[in-house]
């Protein structure tokens, strides 16, 4: 059970030596226990951090006094990542340390927030998995309360916390350790919720064995047992680093081995839905959550009855993925809309993860599902605004080179009037030459063509269409786009070379979004060559490599300093003192959402930048001409 928990859990003998980490942990640090144990655990953690952290665990070993470390520990691929470690003794009546049993919990997202100035907000750290641990080794106030709202029971971190004794906190006086402040008002709360809610969340600050007031959550739920009592049970989590760093929740990760019954009832209340499955993914238990929000009976979705849960069409795509991950044991999270009691349909997330035996086969699967509406809701806004803005970036492109593109039709253009001509002397009495008339008229219709794909594809780039992602002609599309370029290439003296596969290269994408790609590629590299006294080349390279299409951009300008190569994607940055910082962050979001990848670089000689991106073929889409 302990290796089923999303945690790494670790245990050392009374002198702080390790002895046990779950399997969580070791497969984290990519190693077996006995390269950890003992004194040897120091090794997994940054050279820089050691002596700190060898200080400190004598130091808590000393007081007796649990508190949380911090260190950057290896994972199994090399990489350094922020922990906090918490751990609590084990005593006995004498107050010696039996044993020490703790958790490490990964903070690395926490960190980089704190130094992004708060520009994202942590992660909620706690898995309702953690319920599987004793109730008096949760890093967590557990409590229990009569009808009227009084306290009959309290965890020993409630007691830990308060630094009093449990007849000092049970009955009422618990209110004796809250904020003055807020008294009233989560009195009025309390009161409100025992008469008329079975749940109850609240909010304030409790006064702690060192005289500091620490913000936390409260949440309860009404339980009346098979006699009829009444009792309410809840817990009460820390949240003083969510109020203090941009209301970042994080929750307690740790559980004491309570009765199964307490358990199950912990299990009912907790604010998620959550369930298992047999071995072969038929769906064996749900919480009351689950059942609540569906509105189901739980007859009815029990087995393989759960697809009734989702939208009409996220079934059959559910189905599928949900029997990959029961054949190859490898859990992922899946996205479906769920059906709520109402009839509505709101988006989550499913996560699940699988309980192996010895032989690694699958013995149970367990999961959770969030609720994640909110979070679609905002990618869709972002694709809507992304989609504006590289309308109106094409549109700008497309008015700047107004002269150029006008040059272009102009000349087909001119060649019909001319063959027009032609044709009309070769048609007048005397002069009558019906092949050299025909050839005229062929040419005003193959000039016609011309001119009509010209204007086509200007109406293409200028147009506000929703994406389309279907099998596009890339090299097609190449053409297109740099047929409009030419004239502005040779208005501003560029050379430009054009070096596309004889066969097409079919991708599944929009086309016009693709040539906005090449657009703005294209138009960076003249911009490159503004200042350039040497040669003024423009390189287009097209190229198929292991089934992906490749695309490169070469110019002969100043090249991109190697610090700003990984910046020049992002929005708003600009090497260019009138740029906007735009057109490489929508190539980026346009290739990304066509499943491929964009960088830039310096070209070979130093002399000039190099932009590449690739795109995946079409299955079967290579064609020769």
């Amino acid at each position: 059970m302990i290796d089923l928990i999303p945690a790494m859990v670790w245990s050392a003998t009374a002198d702080g030596m390790l002895d046990f980490a779950n399997q969580h942990f070791l497969d984290f640090i990519g190693a077996p226990l006995e390269a950890i144990s003992g004194e040897r655990f120091y090794g997994i953690f940054h050279p820089d951090d050691t002596s700190q952290l060898a200080a400190e665990w004598h130091e808590i070993m000393a007081s007796k006094n649990a508190r949380e470390v911090e260190g950057r520990l290896r994972r199994a691929d090399g990489s350094y990542r922020w922990c906090t470690l918490r751990q609590k003794p084990r005593l006995d009546p004498d107050g010696s340390v039996l044993r020490w049993y703790g958790v490490v919990l990964d903070i690395e997202d926490r960190k980089q927030a704190e130094n992004a100035l708060k520009e994202t907000k942590s992660a909620l750290a706690a898995s309702e998995e953690n319920l599987s641990l004793i109730i008096n080794s949760l890093p967590v106030l557990v409590w229990s309360a009569r009808p009227d709202g009084s306290a009959d029971f309290v965890n020993k971190s409630w007691l830990d916390y308060a630094g009093l004794p449990a007849d000092k906190i049970l009955e009422w006086g618990f209110l004796d350790l809250y904020h003055p402040d807020d008294i009233p008002g989560m009195v009025h709360i309390w009161k409100r919720d025992l008469e008329h809610s079975d749940h109850t969340v609240n909010k304030g600050r409790i006064r702690g064995a060192d005289g500091n007031y620490r913000w936390f959550y409260f949440a309860g739920r009404k339980l009346v047992d098979a006699n009829g009592v009444v009792r309410w049970f809840g817990c009460n989590i820390d949240i003083e680093d969510l109020e203090r760093a941009g209301n970042a929740l994080r929750r307690s990760e740790a559980a004491l081995r309570e009765s199964e019954h307490k358990l199950s009832l912990i299990l009912n209340t907790i604010p998620a839905m959550a369930w298992s499955g047999t071995s072969d993914g038929r769906l064996e238990y749900f919480n009351r959550n689950l059942i609540d929000y569906v509105g189901l009976p739980p007859e009815e979705i029990v087995g393989f009855g759960f697809y009734r849960m989702f939208h009409p069409d996220d079934v059959e795509p559910m189905r599928a993925v949900w029997n990959d991950i029961v054949t190859t044991k490898k859990s992922r999270p899946v996205d479906a809309r769920v059906r709520r009691a109402d009839g509505e349909y709101r988006w989550f997330n499913l996560r699940q993860s699988p309980l192996l035996d010895a032989d690694g086969n699958v013995v149970r699967w367990y999961g959770v599902v969030v609720d994640i509406e909110d979070r679609k809701r905002a990618e869709e806004s972002l694709r809507q605004s992304q989609s504006e803005l590289a309308h109106v970036t094409r549109v700008t492109a497309t008015g700047e080179l107004a002269v150029s593109i006008a040059h272009e039709v102009n000349q087909p253009l001119m060649a019909i009037v001319t063959n027009a001509g032609t044709c009309l002397r070769r048609l007048q009495p005397g002069h009558t030459d019906i092949e050299q008339a025909r050839l005229a008229a062929e040419r005003i219709v193959k000039d016609g063509h011309r001119a009509g794909d010209i204007i086509a594809s200007i109406r293409a780039m200028a147009q506000k269409s929703a994406t389309r992602m279907e099998p596009t002609d890339l090299k097609g599309a190449l053409g297109d786009v740099l047929d409009l370029l030419r004239g502005e290439l040779r208005h501003r003296d560029i050379e430009l070379s054009i070096d596309l596969p004889r066969q097409h290269l079919k991708v599944i994408g929009d086309r016009t979004q693709l040539q906005q790609v090449v657009l703005n590629l294209v138009m960076n590299s003249v911009e490159a060559l503004k200042d350039t006294s040497g040669p003024r080349q423009i390189n287009i390279l097209c190229s198929e490599d292991e089934k992906q299409a490749r695309v490169s951009v070469l110019d002969t300008g100043h090249g991109v300093p190697v610090a700003e190569l990984d910046q020049i994607f992002e929005a708003f940055y600009s090497t260019k003192a009138d740029g906007m910082g735009m057109g490489l962050s929508i190539c980026r979001s346009i290739v990304e959402a066509h499943g491929g990848r964009i960088w830039a670089s310096n070209r070979d000689n130093g002399e000039g930048g190099l932009f590449s991106f690739t795109l995946p073929i079409a299955e079967g889409a290579v064609a020769n001409d």
